[in-house]
């Protein structure tokens, strides 16, 4: 059995010859592989180093499964000059506190919008950022997208449809070794990228309309992203929801979270791929929820301290039929554990998860710099190993 018909029979729901092995690694150990140090503000495009050649190389030497998650062309929440001087991009980048900075505004004619990136080099291989300042401070702000803000076609965003021929290029190179999964945010997640999310955690109390035309409008700027996806060769969209983990509560998520990342799974389905909803924290709360959004399966199980996801509760709460993908504590266990250890802990998952058949073995988010190789391969030999059926 090929990787590739391994891992689309799982998301078929059929019969395979074991569960397919892919911990997550992410660029930075693209990076570290390669020993390449990446530019801060460009770190994410590995796709310059023909990255699905050095992918499939990596993960050939650590013997994993090929579930190729690097296909995630910049979309939505790209912003650039109209042809029409009503919506001017300027970008700067500069110190402030001693820490790189990406400084966007944006000039319409009636305001000028603003949005601070923060930087931080956490390890010679990778970099973080996170939005200090977001551009939707009152409502008004939000109006200037919606009246001015360049819709996302090729004619506009012609360098970033360029991206999508990298999914392309992957697919050509996995070719039956495994499948494409194109990434985006959910719908929750997307309207973080303009909006403080404490804000967004109020703005349902204090103003439900706004907070709708909000999350349709930033979360439709996704979906537009999904169908070209699929056409370059995306088997499977993962859609991120961190955001909106067991924090936000049962009742906020059912009630203004749940019906849009809904949207994005059925729009997925439509288009004869897979979905794969992302939640790699707390999930005790909301995961009986995620039996009602029509997605194909979840990752990524994470259990205390950095998740509260009870694997055995999450084995009798979750539909038979949705796939399950994690559990492996990368954070700090396949740091500081052996080998033998790493074995042992995929011997207990696997035995556990068999009987469900629709398992895929992953960590609970992407692995750092500092995993070490042989924990690693432990991870791959020790699934393969325990993971037949």
């Amino acid at each position: 059995m090929t990787g590739r018909e391994r891992f689309l029979k799982v998301f078929k729901r059929e019969k395979v010859d074991r569960i397919p092995v892919c911990p997550w690694l992410y660029i930075n150990l693209v990076y570290k592989y390669f020993d390449i140090a990446p530019e801060k503000q460009n770190w994410r495009k590995i796709g310059d180093f023909a990255a699905p050649q050095m992918v499939l190389e990596m993960e050939e030497f650590f013997g994993i499964d090929h579930l190729y998650r690097l296909a995630f062309p910049r979309h939505q929440y790209d912003e650039k000059s109209s042809n029409d001087g009503k919506w001017i991009v300027d970008v700067e980048f500069k110190k402030i506190n001693g820490r790189d900075n990406e400084i966007t505004t944006i000039k319409t004619p009636e305001k000028k919008l603003r949005q601070v990136t923060e930087f931080d080099q956490t390890s010679r291989y990778t970099y973080v950022e996170a939005i200090r300042e977001h551009y939707i401070k009152e409502k008004d702000d939000f109006d200037q997208f919606v009246r001015y803000q360049p819709p996302f076609e090729e004619s506009v965003y012609p360098e970033i449809m360029d991206e999508f021929v990298g999914i392309e290029r992957a697919k050509k190179t996995l070719a039956d070794k495994g499948i494409i999964v194109g990434e985006l945010h959910g719908a929750f997640n997307c309207l973080n990228m303009y909006r403080n999310l404490e804000l967004i955690m109020m703005d349902p109390y204090t103003d439900l309309g706004f907070y709708k035309a909000m999350i349709q409008y930033f979360s439709a700027r996704g979906i537009s992203s999904i169908a070209k996806m699929i056409k370059h060769g995306a088997d499977v969209v993962e859609f991120a929801g961190n955001l909106a983990t067991g924090a936000v509560g049962g009742k906020f998520f059912a009630n203004y979270v749940l019906e849009y990342e809904k949207i994005i799974a059925d729009k997925i389905r439509s288009l004869g791929a897979y979905s794969l909803y992302h939640n790699c924290g707390d999930a005790d709360s909301i995961m009986a929820l995620y039996n009602d959004m029509g997605i194909d399966a979840w990752g990524y199980l994470t259990p205390p301290p950095y998740g509260d996801v009870d694997l055995d509760k999450a084995l009798a709460t979750i539909k038979n039929d949705m796939i399950l993908i994690g559990n492996i504590d990368q954070v700090d266990f396949l740091i500081r554990a052996t080998p033998e250890q790493v074995r042992e802990r995929v011997r207990q998952l696997t035995e556990k998860v068999k009987e469900r058949s629709n398992f895929i073995l992953s960590t609970t988010d992407w692995c750092f710099d500092n995993v070490p190789f042989e924990n690693i391969k432990a991870f791959a030999e020790a699934g393969k190993k325990y993971g037949k059926y």
